[in-house]
């Protein structure tokens, strides 16, 4: 769960993480998974590994003046 969390907030893709996780340890994991992944998003605020990736929506209301711009010009 942890391997599967950190990914989803380092790279912000919670969804694609949640069903890379499906794939490795199966459907029984998934609730764990989706809470791991979820909570590692949340928490990540406007940070990842990848400095192209835009910001589309922002996670939270304060940090709605970012939308639109990379993350690399944050």
């Amino acid at each position: 769960m942890g391997f599967v969390g950190v990914f989803a907030g380092a790279a912000n893709t919670p969804l694609a993480c949640l069903l890379m996780g499906l794939e490795l340890f199966g459907v029984q994991a998934g609730i764990y998974l989706g809470i791991s992944c979820v909570t590692a998003y949340l928490f990540s605020g406007h940070s990842g590994i990848y400095s192209s990736q835009v910001i589309s929506q922002a996670k939270r209301p304060l940090l709605s003046r970012q939308a639109g711009r990379p993350l690399g010009k944050l």
